[in-house]
This record gives structure tokens, sequence and C-alpha cells, in this order.
């Protein structure tokens, strides 16, 4: 009866060990959660529905920037409009511009923080094109940003990195992490156009 205790509580200890063993390997193996933007439509149904919609925003009289989108919904009690196939260009100094392009949108229309989501695109007047899964416009700070994965592609080569941010103000743009470039060499740079 001894022996029979003993080989049922090893089991019992062997069975626990296998367990904890299977938990851990399964969070070490398993990729961390992909980090999901927030819900791009807000849960109240849309007090006003528009098709094709254009706006500008000007401050002191220049114009910062001006939205273009296929439909927009408005939910007045979270001062939000979403938009589908919204087109984005925010005006730099010195006529600089940049063009935001996405699937889906969002502004708030307190703060003026525009989001684009899936298929995000950013093209600059300097030639540089940008794709990335999300994009942020603050507008306090005259920022475009971003935490996710970037490709950028220009006359002088292509630049990878996760998360940017462009200045507007500055005119100047910095890739946070994980930087990698690759360089045309001179004689087969496109010409700048």
């Amino acid at each position: 009866m001894g022996m029979k205790r003993f080989r049922s509580f090893l089991g019992m200890v062997i069975l626990t060990c296998l367990v904890g063993i299977g938990i851990l390997a399964w969070h070490t193996v398993t990729p961390p959660a992909e980090k999901i933007p927030p819900s791009q439509e807000p849960a109240s149904a849309a007090d006003l529905k528009l098709d094709r919609l254009r706006y500008t925003e000007t401050r002191e009289g220049v114009k910062e920037w001006e939205l273009e989108a296929a439909s927009a919904q408005y939910f007045k009690e979270e001062g939000t409009i979403v938009f589908d196939k919204v087109k984005a260009t925010f005006f730099g100094k010195n006529q600089e511009t940049y063009i935001l392009e996405g699937e889906k949108g969002r502004l708030n229309t307190q703060t003026k923080a525009i989001e684009a989501f899936d298929g995000v695109k950013l093209k600059s007047s300097n030639g540089y094109q940008m794709t990335t899964r999300s994009l942020r416009y603050e507008a306090d700070k005259r920022e475009l940003c971003t935490a996710d994965p970037i490709e950028m592609s220009g006359p002088d080569g292509t630049i990878t990195g996760i998360g940017l941010i462009v200045y507007l103000e500055q005119q100047r743009m910095k890739i946070l992490n994980q930087v990698t470039t690759i360089l045309i060499p001179a004689g087969q740079q496109k010409p700048r156009g």
C-alpha cells in the first residue's frame, strides 16, 4: 500500500512538472500579441454620414492640413469622425508637403489628431515614400508619428526601421529603432523631380 501511494505521488509530481514545462514553453515560443490599433469605429451609431468629404484646417490664416475621404461618419458623443479611404496633405514650411493615405482613418474633433490605418503610405514632396501599418498626426506638436515598422524609399536608397517621427516645422524626420539603410550608388540614383 505504501508503494502504491508513493507511485501515485511521484506520478502527480511528474505530471505537474510536465504541465509547468508545457506552459513555460508555450509562453516562450508564442510571439507576443501584436499591438492592435484601437477600434476604428465607436460603439454608438453615427450621428451623421457623408460621402466624399473634404476639410481644410488653418491656423492664423495659414493652411496646416487638408483632408479628403471617400466617406465619413461623425460620432458627436465621442467627438470622432471615422473615414474610409482617407488622404491628408500636411503643409510644412517652405511649401514642403507630406501626403498621408490609408484605407481607414479617424479624426478627433477636439484635439485635431488624425490617425490612418491599413495600407498607410506617406509621400513627401522631396521624393521620399514610406509605408507602415498606422500613422498619427499630433496637431499640437505638428508631428506625424508611428511605433510600427516602417519602410522608406527615395532617390538615395531605402531605409527600414521601427517607429518614426516627422517634425513638420523643422522639416526633418527621425526613425527610432532598428534602422537599416541601403544606399544607391551615385551613378544609379534617380534624378530628383
